[in-house]
């Protein structure tokens, strides 16, 4: 058996964790096994309860700069100071920025805007035209008068579809209103059916057709 196996053993028979088997070892300089008991009882009394205190205070340590870190994370992304309220943001100093530069940032912050501004612009326009094309084409599908398509309303809530249904109920009571009142009045009427188109021929047989067959009847005119 090694000294240092002798050493492990030693401390575990007197409570002491045999990962330190190797630290007193060295630290005593153990050479041979006569001299394991005393090394053993030695670190236990004076360096090991050193460890332990040094080493509690690592662990503490190490969990206050864990939290102390998590909190100044938090603070940073919520934009807070130590005493946890919202802090207001400063304009940054550019009265010692030379001239050039200073116009130079300010006139790409310009262009920044306007490109922004372009570019939702233009995405309106699309999303607008998209709509309207829409509307349109449910409005003529309805047989509703195209100038409707103005009633649609295309940044509302209610859909496009049900907006055109709307449309469609109200015209079709216009329809029917005016109707009942053309009726009232007397000015309603049926459209005239247009007798058979018949050709030379057609009415030439109908006029030579007999009709002693057909039982049309007579009209007395009183004439002997």
């Amino acid at each position: 058996m090694t000294i240092l196996e002798t050493i492990q053993r030693a401390c575990k028979t007197k409570g002491v964790d045999k990962k330190y088997a190797e630290r007193i070892e060295k630290a005593f300089k153990v050479k041979k096994a006569e001299g394991v008991e005393t090394a053993v009882d030695s670190f236990k009394e004076n360096i090991l309860p050193g460890i332990v205190e040094a080493e509690e205070a690592g662990k503490k340590s190490s969990q206050a700069d864990v939290e102390k870190a998590a909190v100044k994370a938090f603070r940073e992304k919520h934009n807070l100071g130590e005493d946890g309220k919202p802090i207001e943001k400063k304009e940054p100093d550019t009265s010692k920025v030379d001239p050039a530069i200073k116009e130079l940032i300010e006139n790409q912050n310009k262009q920044i805007e306007k490109l922004t501004e372009m570019v939702t612009g233009n995405i309106k326009d699309v999303s607008t035209a998209e709509k309207t094309a829409t509307a349109t084409k449910l409005i003529t599908g309805a047989k509703l008068p195209e100038g409707w398509v103005s009633r649609i309303d295309l940044n509302s809530e209610t859909s496009i579809e049900d907006q055109v249904e709307a449309l469609k109920e109200e015209y079709t009571g216009i329809q029917q209103g005016a109707i009942t009142e053309k009726v009232e009045k007397g000015e309603f009427t049926p459209a005239f059916q247009q007798p058979k188109e018949r050709s030379e021929k057609e009415w030439e047989e109908l006029m030579n057709k007999d009709d002693s067959s057909s039982n049309t009847g007579v009209v007395d005119l009183g004439i002997e």
